[in-house]
């Protein structure tokens, strides 16, 4: 059976379409583009068990969240050939810690604070005044207090590991935590231009892997120009 995988334009569903291509599988796509509100429309929603994306279908089987997802094709992938290209270090590894910590902290912590900070910049152009301006007061606050200090915290010790090694694990090939890392960094980036000056090590490695042929043909599958949802706002 071939796996299809549902990709919401400007997601965290990229991921998906990334390692598919890097593990070079034969797989199905179909993309659907944001409502005006930049919300998936009804049709991802009836598939997806959460509403959210990634979703991926392959047969009977439907499952979403990004990390879950990424694990069953590396899991498929072991067993239909065992090979899965060291995108997924081994028990033994002496970088399977660092693959494990890079592979779930970028999608839970990471992205966490740029959700939140997404949602205290959009909510104030919604909303009318005066809720705006309280939401704009709350959300600076919010910024300067929790999400900031949390999100510096996380660069400066991608910089540590990025200064050691070209990729998250710690080795010199890319694996699946590089992968699982790419949306947050994306999004971050687009957000922040002089994180490119303040954190060169991560700036380097988000061109080098940019730069991948597999990540250039799940760019031009995607039907976008952008890995991450653009977010205007304060």
């Amino acid at each position: 059976m071939t796996p299809t995988l549902h990709h919401l334009q400007e997601s965290q569903s990229f991921r998906i379409l990334w390692l598919l291509e890097e593990l070079g599988m034969v797989y199905e796509l179909k993309i659907y583009k944001r409502t005006p509100e930049l919300l998936a429309p009804p049709e991802y929603k009836a598939i997806s068990p959460l509403g959210t994306s990634p979703t991926l279908t392959d047969g009977t089987t439907t499952l979403c969240e990004s990390n879950a997802i990424m694990d069953y094709i590396l899991d498929n992938a072991t067993k239909n050939n065992g090979d899965t290209k060291n995108l997924r270090p081994t028990l033994e590894s002496p970088e399977r810690t660092n693959y494990l910590f890079w592979f779930h902290c970028p999608p839970a912590s990471m992205q966490f604070v740029m959700t939140t900070d997404s949602l205290f910049r959009t909510l104030p152009q919604r909303a009318p005044w005066p809720i705006s301006w309280l939401l704009e007061m709350v959300g600076g606050k919010v910024r300067v207090n929790l999400l900031d200090p949390r999100l510096t915290a996380i660069l400066q010790l991608a910089e540590k590991q990025l200064q050691q090694s070209d990729y998250f694990a710690g080795g010199n090939y890319l694996t699946a935590a590089d992968v699982s890392a790419i949306y947050s960094f994306e999004s971050a980036w687009s957000r922040h231009p002089d994180f490119a000056a303040t954190y060169p090590a991560c700036d380097a490695w988000l061109h080098h892997v940019r730069a991948r042929p597999a990540f250039q043909r799940a760019l031009t599958k995607s039907g976008s120009s952008s890995v991450a949802l653009p977010i205007i706002g304060t």
